[in-house]
């Protein structure tokens, strides 16, 4: 069977359920996703040496099954903008989306950036194995690079709702040193 999908699990079910692939979400190597609770926006994260973040805008909220749209934060005016080196904490970036204009396609069998890379064509931006994705009651987006960096230690990124399709990205921490920040994964706020 296809791999790569995200899928719905209902913390009320007694049983099992059929698993349902939520093919409109994207097919890639998924890591993490964080729900905006006031928008319903879904924000999803890609594990892999060249990885894209996403948004899945749902049709209709808490009904991800009922499919909706798929894109890719790009860096405006720095079309395929490269987050994973060269840059220094607190770097802020104007960000827009980019639509993915088909999330499941069939080149997904044998290349696993097919989604990726049509992104990059509409010159969404790369970063370095995102991993935990977390969402605060503001809506602001939290998520980890676990190899991003000079130093490949991580960095640990904010994303801003600005409007409906823009907002801004910063670089809230950048390892400088493995002893203090190594390789981070999930990520959890308080």
């Amino acid at each position: 069977k296809p791999h790569g999908y995200c899928f719905e699990v209902r913390a009320a079910a007694d049983n099992n359920l059929p698993p349902v692939p939520l093919k409109a979400m994207g097919r890639f190597v998924h890591e993490a996703i964080a729900v905006d609770k006031k928008t319903g926006i879904v924000y999803e994260t890609e594990d892999a040496g060249t990885a894209g973040f996403y948004r899945f805008l749902p049709h209709r909220n808490k009904r991800l099954e009922e499919g909706g749209k798929l894109q890719m934060l790009a860096v405006k005016g720095q079309p395929n903008f490269d987050t994973r080196k060269g840059l220094k904490n607190g770097s802020k970036f104007r960000v827009n989306w980019v639509t993915i204009d088909n999330p499941d396609p069939a080149e997904a069998d044998t290349d696993s950036l097919a989604v990726f890379k049509q992104g990059s064509a509409k010159g969404a931006a790369v970063f370095a194995r995102l991993e935990g994705c977390f969402s605060d009651s503001k809506g602001r987006i939290y998520f980890a690079s676990t190899s991003g960096g000079d130093k490949k230690g991580g960095q640990i990124w904010l994303y801003e709702r600005d409007g409906r399709d823009e907002g801004e990205l910063t670089l809230l921490f950048e390892s400088p040193d493995r002893e203090l920040l190594d390789m981070p994964d999930n990520i959890c706020l308080q």
